[in-house]
């Protein structure tokens, strides 16, 4: 959570639910045009340059100037390779730790902080950023757009969401990064390494190698990482030599970046919220999906029929005010009905507490929202769920509001960071024996995934090693 600025309520409450950014798409006022159909590269370029917009805002991005200048050079240089460019290409680096990449219509092409962490050469990162390139090129989100237009939905008991990229787009988008990769002096064999890495990855998170199901949309990272080995062998193609060591090179870029959390954007601690720079604390409901996004922090119930968030969309002022402000402002777009209205104190903090009954066509929905006037801000709790379940929600919604309360010194003071810093092997040394000299932060099997390597890997004299390092992280001035 980096900013105070709000995107619109319904868009917030899909991408919730959905617990990720590709179900997320601003609801149409009235009079509004229709969803963009993307029927021409104009069409590609205009969707794409909106959608850019509300990366920027719900995601963020890094703000790693190192970062940033990198993925720039690496993408003018594939960009060579493509026969003919339609699009004006942007690439981007988004505040997600998750190693996830993704592009949007029009050649707006996005990569995590994450994976740059997780990949361990340049190769790697080059046949990502290839792949993305690809998708775009070949104008993939159209294609599944008319697909999904055509397909016939399946009741199955439960709901089975199309993703982005069907199995086919996705394997000619590897194909396509490999071979501009390859056009650019890259080893197309990156791309089979970077997706073992991303399968292990799988396997540390879920505890096993998950198996493939008959709905997949997309092979396996396993699936795809031995295909793109056999092609990766058939491809001709030449080093760049001015590339060098392409693991050394990539390990000198990424050194010093941000590892996990970012103290800046705030951190979860369990089921508590720090965020040191704006100075509050707040605690979600445990056992609740948790998000923190550029412009709000939250969580969703395991059965994704609740939601309570916290963002700062309106101005300082006495709080009465600013609620019947915020309800001016939505009553008519949320078809609000005002059901209470009073004041409350949080943590000491003269505020006030709005309940409303929502409508839309087909259902009800129970809205409570709590204002609080803090730090140059009027700062907004806000709780939903379905209104036959209100009840069932409502107590820990309010406890929501009630947990939010400046953070003491003592807490303030004491937030860590996590930094990537490279070292030096010694002959011989395991990664516990490693850990142990270098006070690695992440465990041995992390270390293991991070570097590409068996966890019972023996490194030798200088190899070079990513490993996390707890920093102190000093709080921005108020």
């Amino acid at each position: 959570m980096t900013s105070r600025r709000f995107p619109a309520f319904a868009c917030f409450l899909a991408c919730a639910v959905a617990l990720g950014y590709a179900a997320c798409s601003s609801s149409p006022k009235k009079g509004s045009k229709k969803r963009e159909v993307l029927s021409t590269e104009y069409n590609d370029t205009r969707a794409g340059r909106e959608a850019s917009k509300a990366v920027a805002v719900q995601m963020g991005l890094a703000g790693d100037p190192r970062l940033d200048a990198y993925v720039k050079e690496m993408g003018r240089k594939l960009l060579r390779g493509v026969p003919r460019r339609s699009f004006q290409y942007q690439f981007e680096v988004v505040d997600q730790w998750e190693p996830n990449a993704f592009a949007l219509p029009g050649g707006y092409v996005y990569i995590a902080r994450g994976l740059f962490a997780l990949a361990n050469t340049e190769d790697e990162l080059a046949n990502v950023v290839g792949h993305e390139i690809t998708h775009a090129a070949r104008r993939h989100a159209a294609a599944q757009q008319a697909l999904a237009e055509r397909s016939i939905p399946l009741a199955m008991g439960s709901q089975i969401q199309m993703a982005a990229y069907g199995r086919n787009m996705e394997r000619e988008a590897d194909k396509g990064g490999q071979i501009l990769s390859a056009a650019a002096g890259y080893d197309p064999m990156g791309m089979s390494t970077f997706l073992t890495d991303l399968g292990n990855v799988d396997k540390l998170t879920r505890g096993y190698s998950r198996m493939p199901s008959f709905f997949d949309t997309h092979p396996t990272s396993m699936e795809r990482a031995a295909a793109n080995a056999t092609r990766a062998r058939e491809i001709r193609w030449q080093r760049d030599p001015s590339l060098g060591d392409t693991r050394a090179s990539h390990l000198r870029r990424i050194d010093g970046m941000a590892v996990g959390q970012r103290p800046e954007a705030g951190l979860f601690f369990g089921d508590d919220f720090i965020h040191p720079d704006m100075n509050f604390r707040i605690r979600f409901p445990r056992g609740w999906h948790q998000a923190n996004q550029n412009t709000q922090v939250g969580a969703v119930a395991k059965e994704r029929d609740a939601i309570v968030f916290l963002t700062a969309d309106l101005p300082d002022g006495d709080p009465r005010l600013m609620a019947q402000l915020w309800l001016e402002r939505n009553r008519e777009e949320m078809r609000l009905d005002l059901d209470e209205s009073q004041a409350v104190s949080i943590g000491g903090i003269d505020s006030w507490r709005m309940e409303f009954t929502g409508r839309s066509r087909s259902s009800r929905l129970y809205v409570m929202t709590v204002f609080i006037p803090y730090q140059g801000a009027t700062w907004r709790v806000t709780g939903m769920a379905p209104a036959g379940r209100a009840d069932r929600y409502k107590g820990r919604m309010l406890s929501v509001a009630r947990s939010f309360r400046p953070l003491s010194a003592k807490e303030r003071n004491g937030v860590k960071a996590q930094r990537l810093r490279v070292v030096k092997a010694r002959a011989g040394e395991d990664i516990s024996t490693l850990s142990s000299r270098t006070a690695n932060a992440w465990d041995p099997g992390t270390t293991a995934v991070y570097n590409g390597v068996f966890v019972n890997h023996r490194f030798q004299e200088g190899d070079l090693v990513k490993t996390a390092q707890v920093e102190a992280y000093v709080p921005r001035k108020r």
